[in-house]
């Protein structure tokens, strides 16, 4: 699906230089020229995890479903330039993962419902072309700082409650009568090792060995996001 949205987005991005002396009426042509602007935003997401094993035992981890989180945030632009915009997109991320445990020793399995409700507070840079009639595609850079709300301790695994990560997107503007309706398709990529390897106050130790397997495992996703300005 997101292939196909990709695909679709580069296309337009590519046609609307081929219409640009068609000139319509402009719905809300003014708009940009504001210094700020606010709006919120709802979506989609597809959340994974790059995972690295120790090898120091016969467990090893995999997260083999993808499971889609709902998302749902507010946005704060501010104008810098005709083309350059300083985007804060804070956002809510409720999302389950799940991860699946095998022993290559014995055969054994086991797996966990990772649960996790991120408040992300993402600052992105966004560059647009000219605006084209109604259109006015976009590409999207940032970083975000990423917070957990959901912390469970007795399970194989614990993640950590901060990420850092970044994220790059490709979205267009499309200039309704009233409003601005953008469509974004965002990657977002965690720089940190989210495994709680101490994990501190464990009352059930026959859980270490699991998290002992793993040596890292990091955040990654992409993300459908619909923004109304």
């Amino acid at each position: 699906m997101y292939r196909k949205i990709l695909l679709s987005l580069l296309t337009l991005c590519l046609a609307l230089p081929l219409f640009a002396q068609r000139q319509g009426v402009k719905n809300i042509p003014y708009i940009d020229q504001r210094r700020m602007h606010w709006g919120f935003l709802l979506g989609v997401n597809s959340g994974d995890l790059r995972v690295v094993h120790s090898g120091k035992n016969d467990w090893f981890a995999e997260s083999p479903t993808v499971n889609p989180a709902f998302v749902v945030g507010l946005l704060g632009d501010m104008a810098l330039t005709e083309h350059l915009n300083l985007r804060c997109t804070p956002s809510l991320y409720f999302q389950s993962r799940e991860v699946k445990f095998h022993n290559a020793l014995t055969d054994a399995t086991r797996s966990q419902t990772l649960k996790t409700n991120y408040l992300s507070i993402p600052l992105s840079l966004k560059v647009a072309t000219h605006r084209v009639n109604n259109y006015r595609p976009y590409m999207l850079f940032g970083a975000s700082i990423d917070y957990d709300l959901a912390h469970e301790k007795e399970e194989p695994i614990v993640f950590k409650h901060v990420d850092v990560g970044i994220h790059t997107a490709l979205g267009c503007d499309f200039y309704l009568p009233y409003f601005k309706f953008c469509p974004e398709l965002r990657f977002n990529l965690g720089l940190l090792d989210m495994i709680d390897h101490k994990r501190k106050g464990l009352k059930d130790q026959t859980l270490m060995p699991y998290t002992d397997a793993i040596s890292s495992a990091k955040n990654k996703g992409v993300s459908l996001i619909f923004f109304f300005e």
